[in-house]
């Protein structure tokens, strides 16, 4: 039986529906919400534009090198509608906090667009493989919290208390299943629940990655105090979890859409949470249908899940270091300015090339204390070390006396005709 997927909106910009049809269609390159999951599955041949702007090929490339597989060994849960059974998605473990149970029916595209984004595997039906996930090493455990985000009957939507339960559960099987990174690509009001769950996913040296929402439209929550773009805004009190310290509160940017230069602020919405930002337009993730598909949008969600997949690479390649050092090695390494966040892209565009081979030093509560360099791993390409010299200082002493006795000699010439004269009585 077909599934017609419900629109999906992150605090803001909504996504169409897929209209309902009785005769599968294979679909290729075409916006991930048309896609149903009788469709055929089609691998898109379009490249990821967001995975080249921020020159990801170049991070493969330099894990390639060391023989490392980006994101090996790191789960990532994605609490969120849902990953499709059929998505080519690797799922370790599923649990639902929605109505029905983790076989019930999907009823929202969402989850499984923000898995692919972080986990999906390349395309190998192209002439060579494209990339879909960013980290495509990593294994996804499969949180859904809602069904729909605009809810039928025995249906859920977004809630506070379903993300809550959701977060908690992250934190109380952390350890069990070795999870290192969490993507919340929804926005929520706040509560103690959250607040607390968010905590404790953080105590367990877990990443937290939420989007920082994107610009509400006439009929959805936040209308009336972020529909229309004011001055000052900051959504940072608003938009939750990403509002909560400790998260890593991800924005979009408009870099690889028609008319790039046009405002992004008309999409996403501004606050001083942000800590760094990604371009979304244009991604390529997983289907529904098990097949790749496209995401034509300007979205904090998909930013969130781009980044969760960038983290996932930086814990899988820095396996010793701490969820903040992780989280500070990224923001460190961003194309603006750390130190003087805005609020639109805080401390810019991540860089995960940098991020992986900037000599960054954190420190355990994520402060960079030092820039040292790391020690060349290949003796073979360092310059040779000249052999220790015994008798330098013994000829430094030397060169230094002859001096001190040649001037003293020149002096002595100078003042022995005065000298000679005095003795004359001259």
């Amino acid at each position: 039986m077909r599934v017609a997927l419900a629109a999906v909106c992150l605090g803001a910009v909504c996504v169409g529906a897929a209209p309902a049809s009785a005769t599968p269609k294979a679909l290729a390159d075409v916006d991930c919400s048309q896609i149903g999951v009788d469709d055929g599955p089609v691998d898109s041949t379009s490249p990821s534009t967001p995975f080249d702007l921020i020159d990801m090929p170049e991070a493969w490339a330099r894990l390639a090198r060391r023989g490392e597989t980006p994101g090996a060994g790191v789960r990532v849960a994605v609490v969120d509608s849902g990953v499709a059974a059929g998505a080519q998605v690797p799922v370790v473990e599923r649990v639902s906090f929605s109505l029905g149970g983790v076989e019930a029916e999907l009823g929202d595209y969402h989850g499984t667009a923000v898995a692919g984004l972080v986990a999906g595997p390349r395309r190998t039906a192209a002439p060579e493989p494209l990339p879909v996930g960013f980290a495509p090493g990593a294994e996804v455990v499969d949180v859904r919290v809602y069904d729909s985000a605009e809810p039928g009957e025995g249906q859920v939507g977004v809630e506070t208390p379903r993300v809550a339960a959701g977060l908690r559960w992250v934190a109380d099987n952390a350890e069990r299943l070795d999870i290192g990174v969490v993507t919340v690509a929804l926005v929520v009001g706040p509560s103690r629940q959250l607040e607390e769950a968010i905590r404790a996913v953080l105590d367990a040296d877990v990443v937290v990655v939420a989007g920082s929402g994107n610009r509400p439209v006439e009929g959805q929550p936040l209308f009336d105090e972020l529909g229309e773009l004011r001055t000052g805004e900051d959504a940072a009190g608003l938009v939750f979890p990403a509002g909560y310290d400790g998260v890593l509160a991800v924005s979009a940017t408009a870099g690889g859409a028609p008319g790039a230069e046009a405002d992004p602020r008309s999409s996403i919405l501004q606050s001083s949470a942000i800590d760094v930002a990604a371009p979304t337009y244009g991604a390529v993730t997983a289907g529904v249908n098990g097949g790749t598909c496209v995401l034509p949008s300007i979205a904090t969600s998909w930013a969130a899940a781009e980044v969760a997949g960038v983290v996932a690479v930086l814990r899988a390649a820095y396996p010793r270091q701490s969820a903040r050092q992780v989280v500070s090695r990224l923001v460190q390494t961003a194309d603006g300015a750390p130190l003087v966040p805005d609020n639109l892209t805080g401390a810019g565009v991540v860089q995960p090339d940098e991020a992986l081979s900037r000599p960054l030093q954190p420190a355990a509560s994520g402060e960079v204390a030092t820039n040292a360099e790391e020690p060349d791993r290949n003796p073979r390409a360092q310059a040779p070390v000249p052999p220790e010299d015994r008798l330098a200082e013994t000829r430094r002493n030397a060169v230094w006396l002859g001096l001190i006795g040649g001037a003293a000699l020149a002096i002595a010439a100078l003042l022995r005709p005065l000298l000679a004269r005095r003795r004359s009585g001259l």
